[in-house]
């Protein structure tokens, strides 16, 4: 007994777009093909063969794999060893997702209390991070900025992920619009050096090269305070979005270090 390729989906519950494509890659092809009509027809016993796949699908076979244990390899000790690998490779996915979790949460985390803070008046908070990396020497333009970005990028022995990290930029309060050293930091991936310390902090939007206007607000803060701090000061890039003129503008913490 034969069914038509809309007999066979519907009493399957797949499209006939799925076994049109099953077809073409080779894994489920029609008992019977009409030479007049080209209509594509199934016998009964196919129906395993769907109920196979459906299977391995929920399970996250790719199609080239279910097609090597349907037609090659499909001894149960093959289908044994298929599923153990498979699961390995879940266990991987379900440890990527949650260290992708994790670093929401810290991202998450450090935006909300930045923008609680944004543009209001300085405060004393304790900061940490790991260092991942840092390359010093005068930076006076954008280009100097990606330049030094490049050059500790490629000094890491291990790959990273790009959203696990942040640019801290190390300028003095007597030459604010010169750089001396970047600094590529990161919440989650642990180094052999953090960074641990207290100090002022002043929340903004702003852009390399455009925050000394606040550096003002910090010292008059540390003056009222009777605060004493190293002449340093750090611009921590938290977040970066582009503006409609697509310029690059930056949830920063300006911050400086209390001795």
């Amino acid at each position: 007994m034969i069914f038509s390729i809309g007999e066979t989906a519907k009493l399957n519950k797949i499209t006939i777009q799925t076994l049109r494509h099953y077809d073409k890659e080779g894994l489920l092809k029609p008992t019977y093909i009409d030479e007049n009509t080209n209509y594509r027809y199934y016998s009964i016993d196919q129906f395993l063969q769907i109920d196979f796949i459906k299977r391995c699908k929920a399970l996250g076979f790719s199609l080239d794999k279910i097609k090597h244990l349907l037609y090659i390899e499909n001894s149960f000790e093959n289908i044994l060893e298929s599923i153990v690998f498979q699961k390995y490779m879940v266990e991987l996915q379900i440890e990527k997702l949650q260290n992708l979790k994790k670093n929401l949460d810290i991202l998450e985390n450090n935006l909300e209390h930045a923008i609680s803070k944004l543009n209001k008046s300085p405060s004393l908070e304790n900061i940490s991070f790991y260092i991942l990396g840092k390359s010093e020497g005068i930076m006076k333009n954008v280009f100097d900025i990606e330049t030094h970005i490049r050059k500790v990028l490629k000094s890491f022995k291990s790959p990273h992920n790009i959203s696990d990290t942040f640019i801290i930029l190390k300028t003095t309060k007597d030459s604010p619009q010169v750089y001396t050293e970047l600094i590529i930091a990161s919440y989650s991936i642990e180094s052999d050096t953090k960074y641990c310390t207290k100090g002022v902090s002043f929340y903004t939007e702003s852009a390399a090269f455009e925050t000394q206007f606040f550096f003002e607000m910090i010292e008059n803060f540390k003056l009222e305070n009777n605060i004493q701090s190293s002449n340093e000061y750090l611009e921590i890039a938290y977040v970066s979005k582009l503006d409609t003129k697509n310029k690059e503008r930056s949830l920063v913490n300006i911050f400086s270090p209390i001795i």
